[in-house]
Formats: C-alpha cells, structure tokens, sequence
C-alpha cells in the first residue's frame, strides 16, 4: 500500500510548467504564426515536388532534424535560413514588394496635391508657398512626385 501512495506523491508533486509555457507561447505569438504559415508552404512545396524532408536537409546542408523543426513551426527562422528554403524549393516565402512606405506631410510646410487620374502626390518643396484652397503648386516650385499604392 505504501509503494502506490508514494508513486502518487511523485505524479502529484512534479511542477508543471504548463503556465511558463502558455506565457511564453502568448509573448512570442508574432513571429510563431509566420513561422506556421512558413512550415505550411514548405510542407505543401515538398509534397508537391515530391521532395522529402531528408532530401531537403542535404539540399539545403542541414541535420534531417533541423528540417524536422522548421516544418513544426516552431523555428524562430534567420533570413539567411528563409534564403536559403527560397532558392532550394525555388518558392518565395516573404514578399517585400507588398511593404508600403507612408509618408506624412505636414500640409502648412508641404502644400500637397493628388491627381486623381495617375495617382501621384504632387508635394511642393518651396517652403514659402502658401497653401492655397486648391493645393495646387505654382508652375515655378520644383515639384517631387510618389507614386500612390492602391
């Protein structure tokens, strides 16, 4: 009787680190989700060229186990490592095209205006035009223009 209310003491006295865990999952989120979505694309890439997870550790000069961990997704990847997954599967994993760059301007010191027809901001650099009611740029100001992204 004693030996299974001692193995029950053990079982019942071990910490769980269920919360440290939880806790660490929740402050990591970010970065965990793209790496999901990245292990997914590589594992839909593989099967589809009937490529293994070994065969893509040589490519790549990896252990089979690294490849085993990325495809968990729950590698914290390098860009050096998303490179090199690019080139080997011939895929493009992270599209940088898409990033926009927002520019704001204060109108008072950039009167500014958008043809509506090619979609570009046209800014004045003179910083003694006025802003007019139309915030159109006289003919005279050397004038920069951006491209608008849609």
């Amino acid at each position: 009787m004693s030996t299974i209310k001692e193995k029950l003491n053990k079982v019942v006295s071990k910490k769980s680190d269920w919360l440290e865990k939880a806790e660490w999952e929740i402050a990591n989120e970010d970065w965990l989700n793209k790496s999901a979505r990245i292990a997914i694309k590589i594992l839909r890439t593989i099967r589809a060229k009937d490529i293994t997870q070994l065969q893509l550790a040589e490519m790549l000069n990896v252990s089979p186990q690294q490849i085993s961990k990325i495809v968990k997704g729950q590698e914290n990847l390098t860009l050096e490592t998303i490179a090199k997954l690019e080139k080997a599967l011939e895929i493009n994993l992270i599209d940088i095209s898409t990033m926009q760059t927002t520019v704001q301007l204060d109108p008072l010191l950039y009167p500014a205006m958008i043809n509506k027809y090619t979609r570009t901001l046209v800014v004045c650099e003179n910083f003694n035009v006025p802003l007019d009611d139309s915030h159109a740029c006289p003919e005279e100001t050397k004038t920069s223009y951006l491209r608008l992204v849609s």
